[in-house]
């Protein structure tokens, strides 16, 4: 299930530091503690594995939709101009949690602090008004989706290290699918899900096709812009991954895998603020 939050600023002059995802993550991991502590350590620790190494989150949630920002370099953020913004979080779980999703989040107050010395605001803190239920229900094999985040999906070179591949890359679609079947098979043990034949591609068809503004394919580099990222900014941990957002895809394939797709997150690091999508139309 998706969830639209209306936040409203606290303060008259409210600034949200650039690299404020991480700090959302955070945000959703203590509000479902506040309610279920074995299951927020459970997701924060555990998730669902595929390998030893390899666990999801199965949530993920979009970028601030903030009408009206004044950027500002100086102060390592954004102005706030309007009385209220919007913020999508999505959650690939049992529709019975619907209610208490909702509730959980109602009357809350989301604070986002910046660790950067620069910023002359450090606290940005939001009411949230309203939580709205946003129905994802999917009848047909083939969806059209837009990013509500930046995607991030990446190839290792020889090195080991990560390269991240603009939506238009030869391989950008089939790690992105790779990634998708491995959400998939990651629930086949927590939940009762629907078994598709094999759990493979082959037997299974699942497509991805880069639109353009119009709904065509393309073969070349066009619409999607590049953002490059900080999570854990300030810290010993602080790392820089480069996402890719303001583009439209197309998905084919079986309705339980576009479930998947819509509610948990497309590409990688989904549970800190990456790859989150909304059908087209809705």
């Amino acid at each position: 299930m998706q969830f639209k939050l209306t936040l409203r600023p606290v303060s008259s002059k409210t600034l949200v530091p650039f690299n404020y995802a991480y700090k959302l993550s955070g945000f959703i991991y203590s509000v479902l503690a506040g309610a279920d502590t074995q299951y927020a350590r459970f997701l924060h620790e555990q998730g669902y594995p595929i390998t030893s190494t390899r666990r999801f989150k199965l949530f993920t949630f979009s970028d601030l939709i903030m009408p009206k920002i004044v950027v500002d370099a100086g102060a390592g953020g954004m102005w706030v101009n309007s009385p209220y913004i919007e913020w999508i979080v999505s959650f690939y779980v049992d529709t019975a949690a619907q209610h208490f999703l909702i509730g959980l989040f109602q009357d809350q107050r989301c604070v986002i602090t910046s660790n950067l010395q620069r910023a002359g605001t450090r606290r940005a803190e939001f009411a949230i008004d309203r939580v709205e239920a946003l129905p994802v229900r999917i009848t047909s094999p083939v969806i059209r989706l837009r990013t509500l985040s930046p995607v991030v999906i990446a190839l290792k070179d020889e090195r080991g290290m990560d390269q991240y591949l603009h939506p238009a890359h030869e391989q950008f679609g089939p790690l992105l699918i790779a990634n998708l079947w491995a959400k998939y098979r990651s629930i086949q043990t927590d939940r009762q899900a629907t078994t598709l034949p094999g759990n493979q591609p082959a037997d299974a068809r699942l497509r991805y096709r880069l639109l353009t503004s119009e709904g065509e394919s393309i073969a070349r580099p066009s619409t999607p812009k590049s953002r490059l990222l900080t999570i854990k900014e300030g810290s010993g941990e602080q790392t820089q991954l480069r996402g890719y957002y303001g583009f439209r895809f197309e998905l084919e394939g079986p309705v339980e895998l576009l479930e998947l797709a819509v509610l948990a997150g497309v590409g990688r690091y989904n549970a800190e603020g990456f790859g989150c999508v909304g059908i087209v139309g809705k």
